[in-house]
């Protein structure tokens, strides 16, 4: 059974600075990563690139809203009174998963139907590759942390992130399909797995914003 025991005032500003500072770190990384995808899947003409660059923007928005969440010019009880800033947080975090999911499948199918054929360019595999070494590190410091803080806007975060090293794995299979097979529909269908993966956590998020925002009260509730 996982308890989670409250934090004095001091360790709680210490975690609170450590949620904002790796939130920082990943809405750096995954501006960078957006840039870089988005830019080879023009290149490429691939769908299935472009889409994991908007991933990648989107879940720079995820941590942008951790930095909203945690950031410095709170006061220790405003953080600790701010279950109003934690739903709100979730929920946006929530809708902006389902709305990029959106995007991409329409997209995806369009160019299935077109018959686009993509032609992955050669530094894509060097982008996944360190995405897949890098987001597992991220995932498991945001949960660690998102457990001890009891923050859902966090954990979410972590699953996002999870998700995108997962991500990363199938982009670097679905373009070694793609050239070694010769499957032209893998770049659409690799599309359509991302749209499905932010689907199923956009609605996971808003299904349990508000148990997860209140873990206490809803323990007590079941109790």
């Amino acid at each position: 059974m996982d308890v989670r025991l409250p934090l004095s005032l001091a360790a709680g500003v210490r975690a609170a600075r450590l949620a904002w500072f790796l939130a920082l770190a990943t809405v750096a990384y995954n501006f960078a990563e957006g840039a870089a995808a988005l830019w080879l899947g023009h290149l490429s003409e691939s769908w299935g690139i472009i889409s994991f660059g908007l991933e990648a923007v989107v879940e720079s928005l995820s941590g942008a809203v951790i930095l909203w969440r945690f950031s410095p010019a709170l006061s220790p009880e405003e953080r600790r009174r701010s279950s109003s800033r934690e739903q709100r947080a979730v929920l946006l975090l929530g809708w902006s998963f389902l709305v990029l999911a959106a995007f991409i499948a329409v997209e995806a199918v369009e160019r299935m139907l077109g018959h686009v054929v993509a032609h992955p360019h050669g530094l894509v595999f060097v982008l996944a590759g360190i995405s897949v070494m890098v987001k597992p590190l991220l995932f498991w410091a945001k949960s660690r942390l998102g457990r001890r803080l009891g923050s859902a806007a966090l954990l979410a975060d972590a699953k996002q992130t999870l998700a995108c090293a997962g991500l990363s794995a199938a982009l670097l299979v679905g373009v070694l399909v793609r050239e070694w097979v010769g499957l032209w529909q893998a770049d659409s269908l690799l599309a359509l797995l991302i749209a499905a993966v932010l689907v199923r956590e956009g609605i996971h998020t808003l299904r349990h914003r508000h148990i997860l925002c209140c873990p206490v009260e809803a323990s007590r509730e079941t109790s």
